[in-house]
């Protein structure tokens, strides 16, 4: 895993403040990447592997519903949260059917709460990626005791 096995994060917001704020809060537990738009977030996921990816709902540009569709795409795995500080109906249901998120946070947010969300996303990472991995291994069994008869 990453530095000193701590989860690698992406967040992105269009607000510097958040972002500061955000990589202040969570800089001890994990390795935080930050983008101020979805562009560069998509740029920073080709050069990093991202295990959680959380998101501002309204950007300019595209928003982060659009943003978790295109991470779904690149890392599959990565577990998304999209978060907003608008209680927006729709932009919770385009969350859930577009971006398959694994939770939708509104602002301001609890710290403790939130800490502990992305803990949690990180461990159902871990389970995905363990599923996957035992799946191939025993795909490759299955191959090679075919290839003995």
């Amino acid at each position: 895993m990453a530095e000193q096995n701590k989860h690698p994060i992406l967040v992105v917001d269009d607000e510097p403040e958040i972002l500061q704020s955000l990589r202040g809060l969570l800089r001890l537990e994990f390795e935080v990447h930050t983008a101020h738009n979805g562009f560069e977030a998509l740029e920073i996921l080709q050069q990093q592997p991202i295990h959680v990816g959380m998101t501002d709902q309204r950007m300019p540009e595209m928003t982060g519903v659009q943003l978790l569709s295109q991470v779904q795409g690149e890392s599959p795995e990565a577990m998304r949260i999209v978060f907003t500080g608008y209680a927006d109906i729709k932009a919770v249901i385009d969350a859930i059917n577009q971006g398959r998120i694994f939770r939708y946070i509104t602002k301001p947010w609890d710290p403790d709460e939130l800490r502990a969300l992305l803990h949690q996303a990180c461990a159902e990472y871990e389970q995905i990626v363990a599923r996957k991995r035992l799946l191939t291994d025993l795909r490759s069994h299955v191959a090679q005791g075919l290839a003995l008869v």
